[in-house]
Parts: structure tokens; C-alpha cells; sequence
């Protein structure tokens, strides 16, 4: 049993969701490197919408063969072996696989689009073709993504008990409708961390969620991050904004002028969504007021 406690609201994930959770960021973590490897790949070496059109189809359902085949292995580790790679793609994968129909529709569409403009395919700008390779990789990245959909439903046809199945839409709703509730204002103190509960439990992969909890609640004791962390989502970034906006917001207000308060209350704020490179922003106070000064 997993245990995190976001401002009082205790939640928990027990083995199967455990389970299901690290094969999930596995495969995230999968779509994020390959993708990231198809995109560097064609910058490098295609010029042209032509070369796209020609090699990138290939490329790209390559890459994702390579990692239909790692869920096979991860079928394998359930001790289901009657599945191998080409029952798996046909049976179970080819409904989460858009990467050939959204390929073809991409390359139809600025076909078209040169042809009324009367350009040459083999003669295209770098800034033509980069917005196009990075939708493919994105592309890419779903269809990897999805795969670990796949691999659940293959461990539910055979039985496997101790992996939880993913959120179904019906959680998804529910999280959402509770989630809304919540963000207006509906949900009365008392009910508060039964409701936040419910919401992460229902649905804990909404990544905007977590965001609002720290703007609204905080996140003191870091435990809103440290189960980001282990949802495969770097909330970090989003921290470092909340800061940006503060310190702007302090500087637009002139309480700047006493550095010492400012900087006072910075770290508090940092404290607050919990920020741990604070002493980063008090720098950057330290500068602002040193500027203002000279």
C-alpha cells in the first residue's frame, strides 16, 4: 500500500493500482525517449517534406514495433506466454495505433497545401519542416503511450489479478464532475478532504488537478509532488511559474523597496507551494534591488 497525505486528504493506492501505475509511467517514459529519438533523428537528417514523406512512415512504425515488442516482455514478467509480438500488435494493439492513418493525413494535407502554393517538395525551409516532424513525434508518443493499454487488456483476458485495469471514462467524469464542484466552491469545508480523496482516486492522472491544489492549498510537507513524482509528472515546473508570478507581483507592488521583507516573504511563499529552490528567487531579489538602486 501506497500512502500520500495531500493536506489531509489520506490516499492511497493499493498493489494492483501500484502495479498498473509502473507500467504506465514505464511506457510514458518509452514514448517520451522515442519520440525524442524520432524527432532528433529527421531534424538531422531530412530536408525536405519530400524525404519526410518518403522515409518517416517507416521510421516511425519501426520505433513503435520496438516497443510493442517491450510489451510483450512486460506480458512475460505476468507469466502470460501464450502471447508473442504478432498476436499482440493484431489483437490487442492495432485499435490504439493511429501513427500510419495521422501520417498519411499530414502528408496529404501539406501536399496539398504546396501544390496550391506551387512549391517544390525537395526545396523546403527548415521552419516548413520542423513543425511537421514534431507532430509526428507526437504522433509517435501516443501510439507508445497507448500500448500500455494493450498490455492491460491482454492480463485481464488471461486473468492476472494483482495489476489494477486503467481509468475507465466513467471515473474519468465522475473525477471530473467532483473536480469541478470542488474549484467553485461547492463542496463544504467538512467534505473537503473526503472530496479530494475521491477526486484522485476516481482519476489521479489529471495532472491540472494537482496544479490548482497547490495555487489554492499549498504543499508544505511536499507530498502533492512526491506523488507526481510517483505518477510519472514533474510538477516542479509548474512551482517554479507560481514563483515567477509571486516575485513579479511583489516587484509591481514596490515591496521590493524593503528588500529584507521581500525577501521574507518569499521564502514563505516558497515554503507555502513547496518550492525548494528558494534561495534562487531570494537571488533574484537581491538583483532586482541592487538594479533599482545603482
Amino acid at each position: 500500500m501506497i500512502t500520500f497525505d495531500i493536506n489531509g486528504a489520506i490516499v492511497e493506492f493499493d498493489d494492483t493500482m501500484d502495479n498498473y501505475n509502473s507500467i504506465r509511467k514505464q511506457f510514458q517514459t518509452y514514448a517520451f525517449n522515442i519520440s525524442n529519438q524520432f524527432e532528433e533523428d529527421c531534424l538531422n537528417n531530412a530536408h525536405t517534406i519530400k524525404q519526410i514523406s518518403e522515409q518517416a512512415l517507416a521510421i516511425g512504425e519501426g520505433l513503435i514495433d520496438s516497443i510493442i515488442k517491450k510489451g510483450v516482455e512486460t506480458i512475460v514478467t505476468y507469466r502470460v506466454i501464450t502471447i508473442d509480438f504478432n498476436i499482440f500488435k493484431e489483437q490487442y494493439c492495432k485499435k490504439y495505433l493511429d501513427y500510419a492513418r495521422l501520417f498519411n493525413n499530414l502528408m496529404k494535407e501539406h501536399t496539398n497545401s504546396n501544390n496550391r502554393g506551387r512549391k517544390n517538395n525537395n526545396v523546403t525551409k527548415f521552419y516548413e519542416i520542423k513543425p511537421i516532424i514534431k507532430k509526428l513525434a507526437e504522433y509517435i508518443y501516443n501510439d507508445c503511450f497507448n500500448i500500455h493499454y494493450a498490455i492491460i487488456d491482454v492480463l485481464l483476458d488471461h486473468n492476472v489479478s494483482n495489476v489494477h485495469c486503467y481509468i475507465d471514462n466513467k471515473s474519468i467524469r465522475q473525477a471530473n464532475a467532483l473536480f469541478n464542484n470542488y474549484k467553485d466552491g461547492f463542496i463544504g469545508k467538512a467534505d473537503e478532504c473526503k472530496v479530494v480523496k475521491q477526486i484522485i482516486s476516481l482519476n489521479p492522472y489529471r495532472q491540472d488537478i494537482y496544479e490548482f491544489f497547490i495555487k489554492e492549498d499549498g504543499d508544505f510537507s511536499e507530498e502533492i509532488e512526491r506523488l507526481t513524482d510517483y505518477l510519472g509528472y514533474d510538477i516542479k515546473e509548474y512551482k517554479a511559474t507560481l514563483m515567477d508570478i509571486y516575485i513579479k507581483q511583489l516587484i509591481e507592488s514596490n515591496c521590493v523597496i524593503d528588500i529584507e521583507s521581500s525577501k521574507e516573504k518569499v521564502k514563505k511563499y516558497a515554503k507555502y507551494i513547496g518550492c525548494k529552490d528558494d534561495s534562487i528567487y531570494i537571488t533574484r531579489i537581491d538583483a532586482i534591488y541592487t538594479f533599482e538602486n545603482a
